[in-house]
């Protein structure tokens, strides 16, 4: 049985219940005013934004933002966050019905964006003004953040779903909410900046080694990779790629993983050995987090 209950009313059932392993305390999570940073700083303080957005829907191309908000972080060389430099969000009118199914997900109506407008220049500042943005699934909110201020083209994302292994570091799956189940947490909203403040709890997570989500995430997402497309590969091979981990890109129609570069050659061997061994040659193109995601 999981019992959900207000920070207050958990902490004075903690006596009764610690020891029951059939109950789960799960606190509400801190607003930012009431954040836990860390004290004091190690080496270089890096800004880094926290971004979410909630639209219309996934198309990228026929939807729209109607809900965006970040949060900018100062994190040290040590992966603590020490500093909240600044936070905001803000509502826009997409320019058409937002669906019922929208609505009920995140609580926005057309009411509630009718005639809202976001400040596209001061947002697109703050936002090229970090090293780094972060977002859970950042592939999706990048599409949409592009297609808004194009001037952000290029710049450097992490993706907390997919540049940290969850698995590895004692997590069962990798949907927000459930992740911040498993940190004794939770929200109850599913809006722009609730889903901000719920990473900002997950990222600052202490790890069995003594550090943090985010130290672990910055380290994996900077990490230079490379792109390998199996280029040519057979029909009937596509079980075997997929059980390699890779991954059919629908847009290029190539099945592809991404490595390490010292990876490479023996991936190439296994390729050119057990998919395609009288041709074409494997295509493999270097990423940084300035591409990738994209």
């Amino acid at each position: 049985m999981t019992r959900i209950t207000d920070a207050t009313s958990a902490g004075a059932s903690l006596p009764t219940c610690a020891g029951d392993p059939d109950i789960r305390i799960l606190r509400r999570v801190s607003a930012l005013t009431d954040f836990p940073l860390a004290d004091g700083a190690t080496g270089t303080i890096r800004r880094i934004a926290i971004v979410d957005t909630e639209t219309t829907g996934t198309d990228v191309i026929d939807d729209e933002i109607i809900d965006i908000a970040v949060v900018v972080i100062e994190v040290d060389e040590a992966g603590e966050i020490v500093g909240i430099a600044s936070a905001g969000q803000a509502l826009r009118d997409p320019g058409m019905p937002i669906p019922p199914h929208i609505s009920r997900l995140t609580g926005i109506t057309d009411a509630d964006v009718r005639g809202k407008t976001i400040d596209l220049d001061r947002l697109e500042r703050l936002l090229a003004g970090v090293e780094v943005r972060i977002a859970h699934s950042a592939a999706f909110d990048i599409g949409f953040i592009e297609n808004l201020m194009p001037g952000l083209a290029g710049e450097a994302w992490a993706c907390s779903m997919r540049d940290f292994d969850w698995a590895v570091a004692g997590f069962d799956g990798a949907k927000l909410g459930y992740l911040l189940t498993q940190i004794g947490r939770f929200n109850t909203a599913h809006r722009a900046m609730a889903d901000v403040v719920t990473l900002l709890h997950l990222l600052a997570h202490r790890l069995p080694h003594g550090g943090t989500v985010i130290g672990d995430l910055l380290t994996s997402a900077e990490r230079p990779t490379v792109r390998f497309e199996a280029v040519g590969a057979p029909f009937d091979r596509r079980a075997q790629l997929k059980s390699r981990g890779y991954r059919w890109d629908a847009r290029n129609r190539v099945w592809w993983i991404e490595l390490a570069r010292e990876d490479c050659a023996e991936e190439e061997r296994w390729f050119r050995q057990d998919i395609a061994p009288h041709g074409p040659l494997p295509r493999m193109t270097p990423i940084t987090w300035h591409q990738r995601h994209r």
